[in-house]
């Protein structure tokens, strides 16, 4: 970290928690079992347990959808932390980009294509990164 960004933290607050090395799950029905058990643990340790349901709901749309319209054998998870948000990034091979349903009601199942409104309605934010081989789709949630 350079003296800038020294000095664009507010005084107090966390310093940026060390991405975890990206962690690969199989690209089936389990994944987004795995991812929920990666975030516990790491979000436990981190001592932000109360962001949990949130944050789970949030990676488990992200992987389900990976695992659903991208195919491919694996989904990539890093998860880390920067002052006052936890960063969720799942990475895919696929470069299609993800169609958010922009209206209609509040989603009451993940297949209904309304899972990124629900993404949207429980992050600070998220968005989408195209990648050489794939895409990171990731959303941040407030601590």
């Amino acid at each position: 970290m350079n003296a800038r960004e020294r000095r664009a933290e507010p005084h107090g607050a966390p310093r940026a928690r060390a991405p975890l090395g990206e962690v690969c799950v199989p690209c089936d029905e389990l994944a987004a079992a795995h991812a929920r058990r990666l975030l516990a643990a790491v979000l436990d340790s981190w001592g932000l347990g109360h962001l949990l349901e949130t944050a789970e709901a949030v990676l488990a749309e992200l992987v389900g959808n990976a695992v659903r319209h991208a195919g491919g054998r694996h989904v990539g998870i890093t998860l880390w932390r920067r002052l006052s948000l936890v960063h969720l990034p799942v990475r895919d091979g696929s470069r299609a980009l993800p169609c958010p349903r922009l209206t209609g009601p509040p989603p009451t199942c993940p297949e209904d294509g309304s899972g990124l409104q629900a993404v949207s309605s429980l992050s600070f934010r998220r968005g989408t990164e195209l990648l050489p081989a794939g895409k990171r789709v990731w959303a941040e949630i407030a601590v």
